[in-house]
């Protein structure tokens, strides 16, 4: 009898199994962020300190495993310790040796009312690298290896990896002003950089291969996904 017992118990959990797993993976992925990108934010220049300030912005959508979910945001980020990368006759470019950003998530309907965090540090051993593109002259991407610091996120979506993980960020600036592009230690400011937070920082185009192929124009790009100006 006890013997018989134990053969429907077993029989009971191989039966149940795949459901309690199918239920954990449907409650798992429903909440992975996967992505936050296409927000605008104000990016400066300072030659004199050589550091690199971006702040403000505009919308986010948060990729998900199952669909797509809009915010208001507020960027603050400061990329330092400059190396210019800039060759005499060659297209711009720099890294930086240290940076960090913090986004702040609000919901869409106003007056702004916040709803998420996330803060970012350059991964240690890792730079921000940024170059002129070669479709648009008169814009830049950048890409790092970024560490996540820290997450709360909006409607209790779980980022897709644990604080301290590394994560891929790009940056595509456009519209600069008072700038000579080919002097990286010129002041120069713009109001469009778009940026891409990626769970995985795999697979991201480092600014040597933008160069090569070319990179939408940031605020086409921007306009196409939104539909605004």
């Amino acid at each position: 009898m006890r013997k018989y017992s134990y053969v429907v118990l077993l029989a009971a959990l191989i039966i149940t199994a795949p459901a309690w797993a199918d239920i954990t993976e449907l409650n798992l992925v429903k909440h992975i962020v996967g992505q936050i990108d296409n927000f605008t934010v104000n990016s400066d220049f300072t030659a004199a300190s050589g550091q690199l300030q971006w702040s403000d912005g505009a919308w986010a959508i948060l990729h998900t495993e199952t669909g797509l979910d809009y915010y208001r945001v507020n960027v603050s980020g400061l990329w330092e310790d400059l190396t210019d990368l800039t060759q005499p006759g060659g297209p711009a470019a720099a890294s930086f040796a240290s940076g960090n950003v913090n986004i702040t998530f609000y919901a869409l309907a106003l007056p702004l009312h916040e709803v998420g965090s996330m803060s970012l540090s350059l991964k240690s051993g890792y730079k921000y690298n940024e170059s002129q593109t070669a479709m648009d002259p008169t814009e830049l991407y950048g890409s790092a290896v970024m560490r996540l610091d820290s997450w709360v996120g909006p409607n209790g979506y779980d980022w897709a990896e644990p604080i301290g993980s590394t994560t891929g960020l790009t940056a595509s600036t456009s519209d600069l002003d008072q700038w000579d592009i080919y002097n990286y230690q010129s002041d120069w400011n713009s109001d469009n950089t778009i940026v891409t937070i990626l769970a995985d920082e795999n697979g991201i185009p480092e600014p040597a291969s933008i160069l090569l192929l070319g990179y939408p124009k940031a605020g086409a790009l921007f306009t196409g996904l939104f539909g605004m100006p």
